[in-house]
């Protein structure tokens, strides 16, 4: 991601995967979009209370996702009110662990995007964090 923009929020989180199979960046979006069904249920209630603010729902995230690279996928994301990064990255470790991580950046257009992602910046952090302990999970018994 780069690094020479200004943003007003960062994030990375990260797991180690034991397994010597080897994982895409491209393999990690598709699992990391694999939600349970609390995470679906919020993120339509998200949907419903931003529409009439005009904060655009828009696409589904996973629709968004680029490959990049064998080890990092992207989504990126503007409206008038914020812009978005998500990466997702892979990185093999010793033989029989891998790294995975989910980085996210947010750049506040205005006080409306602020607002709104001071709001859901809570459920960012657990929903990013339960998906990627769940990906891990996955991938271990997999």
């Amino acid at each position: 991601m780069s690094l020479n923009k200004h943003y007003d929020y960062t994030d990375n989180f990260s797991e180690i995967v034991c397994t010597t199979r080897p994982i895409s960046a491209e393999e990690l979006t598709v699992r990391f979009f694999c939600a349970p069904q609390w995470i679906i249920v919020l993120m339509k209630f998200r949907n419903a209370i931003v529409k009439p603010f005009g904060l655009n729902e828009g696409k589904n995230l996973s629709d968004l996702v680029i490959v990049k690279s064998d080890s990092l996928a992207t989504i990126s994301k503007s409206d008038k009110h914020l812009n978005f990064v998500i990466a997702f990255m892979t990185e093999r470790r010793m033989n029989d662990s891998l790294y995975l991580s989910v980085c996210t950046k947010v750049r506040y257009n205005n006080r409306m995007g602020k607002f709104y992602f001071t709001i859901i910046k809570p459920f960012h952090k657990l929903i990013c964090k339960t998906l990627l302990k769940q990906v891990r999970r996955n991938f271990e018994l997999s």
